[in-house]
């Protein structure tokens, strides 16, 4: 009877803790307030444009080796370049304007590249859009601004991320190697293949 009653004790304890989680989440997720670039609160423009630079840089520092890899050696030396500069790179940024940057897609190559939690709805709800039909968003956090802007799939990409019968059979073998968990292919040019994000604290 005791073990019974300490059972029931623990359970219902579980119950309310995983109920107040619950609440708690869903009041965060009620406070987000989200906002066009166009029509971002004069409050958090400065941290919109801070955001637009370092995604400028990320692309300044990323695409010029990425062409590099394609022109000498073909998408297969490029699947390796990007494994290995992509994403310090993109942490490198980050760490030059003190605040996080990171990207996602709702079709992941790179499991670390998985969405903040205020990011993710987004990315869920534009899954299989074009990229014009997409807008840059930015997201009062309360003691945080989130930014969001697409990445739209060119030409160049889908050497890499286009449908299983444009991709060689080279570049298959490579991703199968370095990214067994790959789901970042089937897109076309012009589709939405995923957003670069930046979170900052408020001042």
């Amino acid at each position: 009877m005791r073990a019974l009653t300490l059972t029931f004790a623990l359970a219902s304890t579980l119950f309310f803790v995983a109920a107040c989680v619950h609440q708690e989440a869903n009041v965060e997720s009620a406070a987000v307030k989200s906002y066009s670039f166009e029509e971002t609160p004069a409050e958090l423009a400065s941290y919109r444009d801070q955001a637009k630079g370092a995604f400028e840089a990320v692309g300044k520092r990323l695409i010029p080796r990425l062409t590099k890899a394609l022109n000498e050696g073909g998408p297969v030396e490029a699947v390796k370049v990007c494994r290995e500069v992509a994403q310090p790179l993109t942490d490198e940024a980050g760490k030059e304007v003190g605040f996080a940057v990171g990207r996602t897609s709702h079709k992941l190559r790179n499991p670390a590249n998985a969405s903040p939690a205020w990011l993710q709805s987004v990315v869920t709800e534009s899954a299989g859009k074009k990229g014009a039909d997409v807008k840059p968003l930015v997201f009062d956090l309360g003691d945080r601004v989130g930014v969001a802007s697409p990445i739209v799939a060119i030409e160049m990409c889908l050497q890499c991320h286009g449908s299983d019968e444009q991709l060689k059979t080279e570049v298959k073998n490579v991703l199968a190697e370095q990214y067994p968990e790959d789901q970042a292919r089937g897109f076309a040019a012009g589709d939405l293949r995923g957003w670069f994000w930046a979170e900052l604290p408020k001042k």
